[in-house]
């Protein structure tokens, strides 16, 4: 009797992550496409920054019901230089990625990769670089991934295949952001800064991650308004959407990404080495025997953009 009154107490336990993660899941969905739209309608910037602070709220409070570890799932630790620099160098890596994809989806799908970034092209408009990186960068990267990274991927950590977690986390966080053109690019970054978690326990650097890639752009915004009107850059980029020379553009812009793209398995390879620096891997420091093969496919990768963006380039150049 003991014996089966045992299993049912063990097979409770295997099946509590998963329940916690099915209610993270129908409660991000509902905050972020019902409760947060209202907020930000009758509350403006306060009622974006609030959204994220329910989102953030909601992971954590499932876990005060379910009794977690707080933290093992929202684990902070002291602070590494190299680590830090790990985690730029891979967002730079994974920047490289996701930029040659979304072109590539700008050739084919124009009007619609465009209105997938007008709502955060419009907040980060109306806003003084300051505030924006506030609203746009700081708070979602705490918040965000409190919400994702912290609670809803630690209900996956029992699996012994780390990455079933971070893919399905990831692809949940892509689609959280309301547009199927910007779910796989988020997707990609969301797994970046899934495997940082893992990797270094500690939720400050998915943050730092998370931070520099929403930032990038508000720093961007800052530097076109005082070299050049935003007004005149918005009219004459309207121009040449509907332009008949937009596919060829968008494809030039296209090659010249894959071209730099083509450095981004080797910033993610040194990158992934800063994170493990000084462990068995690496023992024999960046050139490791141990990872001599990861490193020939880096660089076989690389060659192979490079050599795909150029291929690109003098098609368009003689045709």
């Amino acid at each position: 009797m003991w014996n089966r009154i045992e299993n049912v107490l063990k097979d409770s336990r295997k099946r509590k992550p998963y329940i916690a993660a099915a209610l993270l899941s129908v409660l991000f969905v509902w905050e972020i496409f019902w409760f947060s739209p209202f907020l930000s309608t009758y509350l403006g910037i306060v009622g974006v920054i609030l959204h994220e602070m329910v989102l953030a709220g909601i992971g954590v409070g499932v876990f005060v019901v379910f009794r977690g570890k707080m933290k093992i799932i929202f684990p902070f630790k002291d602070l590494r230089g190299d680590y830090a620099i790990g985690t730029i160098l891979m967002w730079i890596g994974a920047y490289q990625i996701v930029m040659a994809l979304s072109y590539f989806m700008s050739i084919f799908f124009p009007e619609e990769i465009e209105q997938a970034g007008e709502s955060v092209n419009s907040l980060v408009n109306m806003l003084p670089v300051s505030v924006g990186l506030f609203v746009v960068a700081l708070v979602p990267a705490v918040c965000e991934e409190i919400a994702f990274r912290g609670a809803l991927l630690s209900c996956f950590r029992h699996i012994k295949n780390r990455w079933v977690g971070i893919v399905i986390v990831a692809f949940l966080f892509g689609a959280c952001h309301g547009s199927i053109w910007r779910m796989l690019p988020t997707a990609i970054l969301g797994a970046f800064m899934g495997y940082i978690l893992f990797e270094t326990e500690n939720m400050f650097y998915n943050m730092l991650f998370h931070f520099i890639n929403n930032a990038f752009p508000v720093i961007l915004l800052g530097i076109t308004r005082i070299l050049t009107p935003f007004a005149g850059i918005e009219s004459e980029m309207n121009g040449l959407i509907s332009s008949d020379g937009y596919t060829r553009m968008m494809t030039e812009a296209f090659a010249g990404a894959v071209k730099m793209a083509a450095i981004a398995p080797l910033l993610i390879y040194v990158g992934n080495y800063m994170l493990h620096r000084g462990t068995e891997a690496y023992a024999n420091g960046l050139f490791s025997e141990a990872k001599r093969d990861v490193l020939v496919k880096a660089f076989i990768v690389s060659v192979t953009l490079w050599g795909i963006g150029t291929a690109l380039q003098l098609i368009l150049y003689f045709f």
